[in-house]
């Protein structure tokens, strides 16, 4: 165990050179890296009534503590389609929300987090213990006003039974990041005991645990065809045969970092009969990303970043200022989640 938490904290955020000068995009545009030629107009028309879904990742951490049920409530309440969240067990077998330090495929770190704690990770520990934490506010991805990073009436480590019935009342779509291992089986049997199963879908960054939702649930709709119980699988940089490996283990969609998702790999998501999303790194990744590498064409996530990523046809966007891109969009009405079903090819 203690030879894993010196692993991830090699890994993390802050203990190495974001980007190392020999490794710096040069290129300094954002469109430039995802193939849209703006000015040329190498996007389909149509790019231009894309209305992608509105995807709270962790809530809306810039105006709450992130994956607390104050963030995802106000995240229902702006007007997200759905809210993004990562879980993982504790050694009392609760399920919990947190993502905690490290790299985004092997986080769960708990002592930069919270405050008075031996370096560590989250699944060491009980419920009861777990919601006694305390948040640093001076750990960098707390974004939020400090003042509610202490705020104990809504700055505590949720239960996932906690964050799924708060949902239910509110409607919104639950994406679940399944971060531990073993948390396909418990987070499914949850979902299903909160009759939540047309609301909740499951992704990760682990094959297997994508494998094991769909092992245990594999049935499909007589209407459409398509997977009841939907899931997608997370990629950072993804290998030339991201598709075959997302048909692998049955996913039901693909999900790509915000500055891989070119046009071409979303034509070939739809193409193959998946569902697409991007999603955005935590805040302090998309400070340097936007002041190191993309500076060139946008800000940091502002509605030049967030068009830019619109127009390469992607249906869902999971993105740290949920706020920016309803505003952006103009939305008026209610979510649909019209566009979480959509597939759109982008002609280039």
């Amino acid at each position: 165990m203690h030879h894993l938490i010196q692993t991830i904290i090699e890994n993390s955020l802050f203990s190495k050179p974001l980007f190392p000068i020999e490794q710096q995009n040069r290129n300094f545009s954002l469109a430039s890296t995802l193939n849209l030629n703006l000015e040329k107009g190498k996007y389909s028309a149509n790019t231009a009534l894309h209305r992608p879904s509105i995807v709270g990742h962790r809530g809306s951490l810039y105006n709450q503590p992130e994956n607390t049920r104050a963030s995802f409530q106000t995240a229902a309440e702006i007007g997200c389609d759905a809210i993004e969240l990562d879980v993982f067990c504790l050694k009392c077998g609760t399920i919990v929300v947190f993502h905690g330090s490290g790299t985004d495929d092997n986080a769960g770190l708990v002592h930069e987090y919270c405050t008075g704690l031996p370096p560590s990770l989250i699944t060491e520990y009980t419920a009861k213990e777990v919601r006694s934490f305390r948040f640093n506010r001076h750990f960098p991805e707390y974004v939020c006003d400090k003042s509610k990073v202490t705020d104990s009436r809504v700055a505590y480590i949720p239960t996932l039974e906690e964050v799924l019935l708060d949902a239910k009342k509110t409607g919104v779509i639950v994406k679940i990041e399944l971060k531990g291992v073993g948390t396909a089986k418990p987070v499914l049997d949850l979902v299903e005991s909160l009759d939540m199963v047309s609301q909740c879908h499951y992704s990760s960054f682990s094959l297997d645990e994508i494998r094991t939702i769909r092992k245990l649930r594999p049935q499909r709709s007589p209407v459409d065809g398509k997977y009841i119980y939907k899931t997608g699988c997370l990629f950072g940089e993804p290998p030339s045969n991201f598709i075959e490996i997302a048909q692998s283990v049955g996913a039901s969609e693909v999900h790509l970092k915000y500055d891989t998702c070119t046009v071409e790999r979303i034509n070939d998501i739809h193409r193959a009969g998946f569902g697409s999303m991007c999603w955005f790194r935590g805040p302090v990744r998309m400070k340097e990303d936007s002041s190191l590498k993309y500076f060139g064409d946008c800000g940091n996530e502002d509605k030049a970043m967030y068009d830019i990523v619109r127009k390469t046809g992607v249906q869902s966007m999971c993105v740290n200022r949920p706020d920016v891109l309803h505003g952006m969009l103009h939305i008026k009405e209610e979510p649909t989640h019209r566009a979480l079903e959509s597939h759109t090819v982008i002609t280039i």
